[in-house]
């Protein structure tokens, strides 16, 4: 027999899930009883759900029931902030206690991009092509930073970094494609960073990565702001 906890564990997956992938976007009210009847479950464990949720900060408490959280654009960019130091932390401690079998992933990641964004500067003008070839890069890059986050052996900061991704995943869908030279930039970023992993240098690790993110961070942000801005 399924726990009442456990139940509230499920509920609080499923929900989790529908606000990352934007079934439930920001700003939607979230009431308890509506709630309940598109889950299929009692009221009890959807309301332990929310109370965790609320917590992590993905919703906020109102008069009556919560609503979604939404970003503004300044928020966002402190989102990316965040991101720029944890990441520079989790690599600078990969180059010092990166186990031998987790480098060797993390290079095997790389190798796969690399023929990926070969393949996508070959593609040209070919834009079905490389389309197809952005959604299998997409992945494999997020891929290879939980590689690195695994390689960073500090679960504080791997879980912290997790809570800032799943805000920046949900407002993904806002962002604009890579370009190839973007996408070839972050990828030669990406072997500076584990050259600095093999030699064991923390500072140069730490220093790609914060010039990695940042490159991303000033070409999001600025899509961001364009989407965002109020007409």
């Amino acid at each position: 027999m399924t726990r009442p906890d456990d139940t509230a564990t499920v509920q609080h997956q499923r929900l989790r899930g529908m606000i990352l992938d934007r079934e439930l976007p920001p700003g939607t009210v979230l009431l308890e009883t509506p709630l309940s009847q598109r889950l299929g479950v009692s009221r009890t464990p959807v309301r332990e759900a929310l109370a965790r949720l609320a917590q992590e900060g993905l919703i906020t408490r109102r008069t009556r029931g919560y609503v979604v959280h939404e970003l503004s654009p300044e928020e966002i960019i402190e989102v990316f902030d965040a991101r720029i130091v944890l990441e520079r932390a989790i690599a600078e401690r990969a180059a010092t206690s990166a186990s031998e079998l987790r480098l060797a992933h993390l290079e095997q990641l790389t190798d796969e991009l690399d023929r990926l964004v070969r393949a996508l500067w070959a593609a040209g003008d070919d834009e079905e092509t490389a389309d197809d070839l952005r959604a299998r890069i997409r992945p494999l890059n997020v891929a290879w930073h939980d590689a690195l986050r695994a390689c960073g052996n500090n679960g504080t900061l791997a879980r912290l970094l997790e809570q800032v991704l799943d805000v920046q995943r949900i407002y993904n869908p806002l962002m604009h494609q890579h370009e190839v030279e973007e996408i070839a930039l972050g990828q030669r970023q990406h072997h500076e960073i584990v050259t600095a992993l093999r030699r064991r240098d923390p500072a140069t690790a730490g220093e790609v990565m914060a010039r990695h993110l940042e490159t991303v961070r000033r070409s999001k942000v600025a899509e961001l702001t364009r989407t965002l801005r109020p007409t």
